[in-house]
């Protein structure tokens, strides 16, 4: 029995969607997952701002029996997706950050919730027992995961610096508040708790 899981991907998703059709070979390679079946994944790439298109690919591939669908990373994009699965009763898996829960739904989010993902960052830092750290993060996106960190630390003796890292130049225009990757290690403390993407860090 062959079955079809979907995965929707933008142009710039090119390492998800090896990863997409690697699983599946590994799965198919080993009899002992589903012995009874042959997982044969089905692409379609769409762009990250285009509903439109991502619901007619969404439609081709029920069409064709799809038995599950993954991605899209984009939010516009996969709320749409999302609605479809909802109707349609068909599993939506997602690997994207998304700050809602939601439940009574098709929805699997494979991305730890940032609740969860916050309360992380608190028990590393009490284990590896620092009180003053800097914490440097990309977008507002960064602060949002980290917020159970700094409400954790709370008032203190011990300072936290936050800073938000530079994609460009070695500073924005307030020094203060932004700097590159590489300024941050060579400038700040040992102590760092980092929220970025992992381009960044080159």
């Amino acid at each position: 029995m062959r079955d079809f899981p979907g995965g929707l991907f933008h142009p710039s998703d090119d390492k998800q969607e090896v990863a997409f059709r690697y699983a599946a070979e590994k799965i198919n390679a080993n009899r002992d997952i589903l012995p009874k079946s042959r997982l044969s994944a089905q692409v379609e790439v769409i762009q990250p701002q285009d509903s439109f298109h991502a619901s007619k690919r969404v439609c081709h591939l029920l069409r064709g029996g799809v038995a599950a669908i993954f991605g899209p990373q984009s939010a516009h994009t996969a709320s749409h997706v999302q609605s479809i699965c909802d109707t349609m009763e068909i599993p939506h898996l997602e690997t994207r950050w998304d700050y809602r829960l939601r439940r009574q739904s098709c929805l699997v989010n494979l991305y730890p919730h940032p609740t969860t993902l916050s309360k992380a960052y608190v028990d590393l830092v009490k284990a590896w027992g620092w009180k003053s750290f800097t914490i440097i993060y990309e977008n507002n996106e960064g602060l949002v995961r980290l917020q159970e960190l700094l409400k954790a630390h709370g008032p203190s003796e011990f300072p936290i610096t936050v800073r938000q890292l530079n994609e460009g130049s070695e500073y924005r225009n307030d020094p203060d508040r932004s700097l590159s990757f590489a300024t941050a290690r060579r400038s700040l403390p040992e102590s760092r708790q980092y929220d970025c993407a992992p381009r960044m860090a080159y």
